[in-house]
């Protein structure tokens, strides 16, 4: 399970988003209460936490209160926190506990935003996400698509994968071109609230080969052990990393 003590303190459970590394991107928390409810009366306690390797947090920031309609942007560059351990970086946690009631039905968190831009240039604008870390519910959930990815002289994807939970994690990449040619990559190890961080050509070493003939456009499949956090951007030749975005679950 994630962060037990963050989940016997409130049934309201965290969210989790990359932490990068400061050397690269500065990472601002964007805290807003009008997507969560248009409840008046509502109130959030918020915390911040840092982890990279383990379950024991890094760092911890405690933002307070946020009432209704109340915005608020934390930007990690004006805190006193340590720097993640490896240039991978490593994972935030934004637990937003809500007051003035308890969850209802399945949606037990309250999600926000992390602001990235790049020390060079780029960046990205992205909604934290819950994770559970459980044994599977459904069939093929351990399976993430990223629709469209690139990787030539010119640009290459990057990838980014988060484990959030304090179980190892095992991972394997696999991209297919619009022929349906196929490269498969070996399975690895994420470890405990860690994050792991490549580019695609570095982590299938034939896949420039596989999509030679599609101007280096395919598509790749994530296969995990556990539910993770796929992170995917592009990065021309030489240049800073232009955007991410995250990929979505696929469920059979």
């Amino acid at each position: 399970m994630a962060r037990p003590t963050s989940l016997e303190q409130s049934p309201w459970l965290p969210s989790f988003g990359w932490w990068p590394h400061p050397d690269e991107f500065g990472l601002t928390v964007v805290l807003s209460t009008h997507h969560a409810t248009t409840e008046p009366a509502s109130f959030f306690d918020v915390v911040l936490r840092g982890y990279a390797g383990s379950g024991e947090p890094l760092w911890e920031h405690d933002v307070g209160r946020i009432v209704h309609g109340e915005d608020r942007a934390v930007q990690l560059d004006e805190l006193d926190i340590p720097p993640p351990p490896t240039r991978n970086g490593g994972v935030v946690e934004i637990h937003a506990i809500r007051g003035d009631r308890s969850p209802k039905r399945n949606v037990g968190f309250v999600g926000m935003w992390l602001d990235a831009t790049g020390r060079g240039g780029g960046g990205y604008l992205i909604p934290t996400i819950p994770i559970r870390g459980q044994k599977k519910v459904v069939k093929r959930d351990d399976l993430q698509v990223i629709p469209g990815v690139v990787s030539s002289r010119d640009v290459e994807t990057e990838i980014v994968l988060l484990n959030p939970i304090l179980e190892p994690t095992r991972a394997r990449l696999v991209a297919s071109s619009a022929g349906g040619l196929v490269v498969e990559g070996e399975w690895f190890d994420i470890e405990p609230f860690s994050a792991w961080r490549s580019p695609l050509s570095d982590a299938l070493p034939r896949i420039r080969r596989l999509l030679a003939q599609d101007s280096g456009i395919g598509s790749l499949a994530v296969y995990s052990s556990h539910k993770i956090l796929p992170y995917f951007g592009f990065r021309r030749a030489g240049q800073p990393l232009v955007s991410m975005d995250h990929s979505a679950p696929v469920f059979a």
